[in-house]
């Protein structure tokens, strides 16, 4: 439920709900894929009808024990009233005249706009405890060298991550949204994220699941002897240019340095590439991160001066980066929130960088970066918003790009098997 809607009003929300009436429908816009009534979950045919509760946890009322996911059907309101306030979590309310299970965030619209003052007072405590987080997080990056990749992952997911979305809030004029414009927000957000979970994540799984297998193989050879992977297949600098091993371009991408490094690059790639999947088209995510994974590496072969250098960061900027062109030529359809994500993700990771610059290579995650808005910038006219189905050439580059992709794989385990052995 939204925070800027008062206690007070939140206990009468059964109230609001009028016989008949259901306020978030007025709210859908034609032709956007996700505002559809259908992403909610159904009613039950037993609930049908009636007054009923989702529970959300694990309750026991009266003698009797409820399970997370049931769906319990009262006679009235009052009765539905007393229930809910007998459970800690209550994950959807049963309306007898709406066939859709009603979830928590679409109980209540807004009915004033915001009060700016009372929106950053509301801000300003976990504002300031991220920036002291931060802050301590920074310290420790500097006074203790040895855990740095450690400090910097703890600093960014309670630090800076939250400092930065905080920071944009608190910036953010809310008061000029009229009424309206916050439902519109508020069922879009609400929507969008329920459809976002149910596209096909497959594939992208399975991406992982390689990744993590190529690592797992990285550190069986580099048991033996140290740093041999690197060597074996990553972007060894002088092997490019002196010897000419030009492949190491690609296969530099689908390796990694360490666990911290792997755990923070796989979590990347599969948020922002389910939200890309979904938006744009399962091909083009093969191709941008193929793409990426180049100028990533070019940009650190004549621009860092790091003799090696590993990991997928450039292929995951560049999905970033596609992502940041495709929510600007759709920014009237996609949910605000998801632009604000975005950029933040771009700060933290440009702020990450410049605090890890002494082992993290900022040249191959701008080049990366550049590669994504580059792809993003050629594609844009035939960019569509969550098409049913991908255009040929898409397809037809994307599946091409897989096959470069996994070529690379296999030639990196070719490489670790020979050094294994």
């Amino acid at each position: 439920m939204h925070d800027e809607e008062s206690s007070e009003e939140n206990l009468r929300i059964l109230d609001y709900w009028k016989e008949g009436e259901v306020w978030f429908q007025q709210h859908l816009p034609d032709g956007v894929p996700w505002c559809d009534e259908d992403l909610l979950q159904e009613v039950p045919e037993s609930a049908r009808g009636e007054f009923g509760v989702l529970v959300g946890s694990y309750a026991k009322i009266d003698g009797q024990s409820y399970e997370p996911g049931s769906v319990v059907v009262v006679e009235s309101r009052e009765e539905l009233r007393q229930f809910t306030s007998g459970i800690s979590k209550v994950d959807g309310l049963v309306f007898p005249w709406y066939d859709r299970i009603v979830p928590p965030n679409l109980w209540l619209p807004y009915r004033r706009k915001i009060d700016l003052h009372e929106h950053r007072a509301r801000i300003q405590p976990p504002l300031l405890k991220a920036f002291l987080i931060t802050c301590a997080g920074v310290a420790a990056c500097f006074y203790f060298p040895e855990v740095i990749m450690l400090a910097l992952l703890a600093t960014a997911f309670y630090g800076l991550f939250p400092l930065i979305q905080y920071q944009m809030e608190w910036l953010r004029r809310v008061d000029r949204f009229s009424v309206d414009d916050l439902n519109d927000r508020l069922v879009s957000a609400d929507l969008f994220g329920k459809w976002l979970t149910k596209k096909s994540t497959l594939w992208l799984k399975v991406a992982l699941g390689v990744l993590i297998a190529v690592f797992v193989l990285q550190i069986v050879v580099d048991s033996n002897s140290r740093n041999a992977s690197i060597e074996a297949a990553a972007l060894v600098k002088e092997k490019v240019k002196g010897e000419g091993e030009w492949w190491r371009v690609v296969t530099a991408g689908v390796m990694h340095g360490n666990i911290p490094h792997i755990l923070f690059n796989g979590m990347a790639l599969f948020s922002l590439g389910r939200v890309l999947i979904a938006l744009v088209s399962p091909a083009l995510l093969s191709t941008v991160f193929l793409v990426s994974v180049v100028c990533g590496s070019l940009a650190s072969l004549y621009f860092s001066g790091a003799p090696a250098s590993v990991g997928a960061s450039g292929g995951i900027l560049g999905v970033l980066g596609l992502l940041l062109v495709v929510n600007r030529k759709f920014r009237d359809a996609i949910p605000r929130y998801l632009n604000a994500s975005l950029i933040q993700s771009t700060i933290v990771i440009a702020l990450f960088g410049l605090l890890g610059a002494g082992f993290i290579d900022n040249a191959a995650h701008a080049g990366g970066f550049l590669g994504g808005i580059a792809v993003g910038l050629i594609c844009w006219p035939w960019l569509r918003l969550a098409p049913e189905k991908s255009r040929p050439v898409s397809v037809i580059f994307g599946a091409v790009s897989m096959l470069i992709l996994v070529a690379a794989v296999a030639k990196v385990v070719w490489e670790l098997w020979k050094v294994g052995v």
